[in-house]
C-alpha cells in the first residue's frame, strides 16, 4: 500500500529528473528506480526526508548513469524507421537507407543497412520495420546455428536442437533435454559476445545450474567471460529494434 506519494524535481549535472517518493508499510528497505525521466523512491514510512536526500546525493552518479541509459533505450525503441537511423548488427553500427526498387530486400552494403521497397507502393514505416525485423531473424538463425555447431564440436557437447525466440527479459536458455534457445536480438552484439552467450548455454548441457563448476566450464572455452558477461549486462539495453 502506497501512502501519499511526494513529487519533486532534482537536477544532476545537465539532467533534470522528476522524483516520486512512495511511502509504503510493506517495504523494509529503500529502493530506487529510474524510468521515463523519473526517479521513483520506495521507502518505509519511518525513513526521514533528510535520509532520502542524503541517499540521492550518494547515489547521484548511479542515478545519472541509469537516466542516460534509459534515455538511450527510449530513443532506440522509438525509432521511426527513416533514413540515417542507427541499427546494430554483430557489434557494428549501420545507418538505415531506404530505396525504391522493384522488390523488397534488406542487406548491408557500403556501411549502410539498405532496405528496398516496391516503388509503386506507399512508403509504410510498419512495412519497413517488419522487413528489418524479418532480416534480423533470418540472419540470427543462420549465424547462431552455424556458430553453435562449431562451438558444440569444440566443447564436445551435443545440443538436441536450436531455436531463436523473441524473449523479453533473457538472452538464452537450455532445456533439460539440451535444446538451446537464443534471443534473436543477440545478433546485434559483437561476435565475441555472441560466442560468450553460445558457450554459456552449451555449458548448461554439462552443468544445468550456475554453480562454481558451471562457471569453471564456461571459463575453459571463453577467455575473460566475466568481462563479456558485464558487457551484456551494461549494454543489453541497446540491442533493441
Amino acid at each position: 500500500m502506497i501512502i501519499n506519494p511526494v513529487k519533486e524535481t532534482i537536477t544532476i549535472g545537465e539532467l533534470s529528473l522528476n522524483v516520486q517518493i512512495e511511502r509504503t508499510k510493506r517495504k523494509k528497505t529503500i529502493s530506487l528506480q529510474v524510468k521515463d525521466n523519473k526517479l521513483t523512491i520506495k521507502a518505509p514510512k519511518a525513513v526521514s526526508k533528510k535520509k532520502l536526500d542524503e541517499l540521492i546525493q550518494r547515489k547521484k552518479t548511479w542515478i545519472r548513469e541509469r537516466a542516460i541509459i534509459n534515455s538511450e533505450e527510449q530513443a532506440l525503441r522509438n525509432r521511426e524507421f527513416i533514413d540515417n537511423e542507427k541499427f546494430y548488427f554483430r557489434g557494428k553500427a549501420y545507418r538505415l537507407s531506404i530505396i525504391e526498387a522493384q522488390e523488397e530486400t534488406v542487406k548491408i552494403a557500403k556501411g549502410l543497412l539498405v532496405v528496398t521497397f516496391i516503388h509503386f507502393k506507399p512508403l509504410d514505416r510498419k512495412v519497413i520495420k517488419q522487413l528489418v525485423e524479418n532480416w534480423y531473424l533470418s540472419e540470427s538463425i543462420e549465424i547462431l546455428k552455424t556458430r553453435t555447431n562449431e562451438l558444440a564440436k569444440k566443447m564436445k557437447v551435443q545440443p538436441s536442437g536450436m531455436t531463436v525466440k523473441n524473449y523479453i527479459s533473457k538472452w538464452g536458455s537450455c532445456t533439460t533435454h539440451n535444446k538451446i534457445s537464443y534471443n534473436w536480438r543477440i545478433i546485434m552484439a559483437p561476435d565475441y559476445i555472441i560466442d560468450y552467450l553460445i558457450i554459456h548455454e552449451l555449458s548448461h548441457i554439462i552443468q544445468p545450474n550456475h554453480s562454481k563448476d558451471f562457471w569453471h566450464h564456461v571459463a575453459k572455452y571463453c577467455d575473460s567471460f566475466q568481462t563479456k558477461r558485464k558487457w551484456l549486462r551494461e549494454n543489453g539495453h541497446r540491442l533493441v529494434l
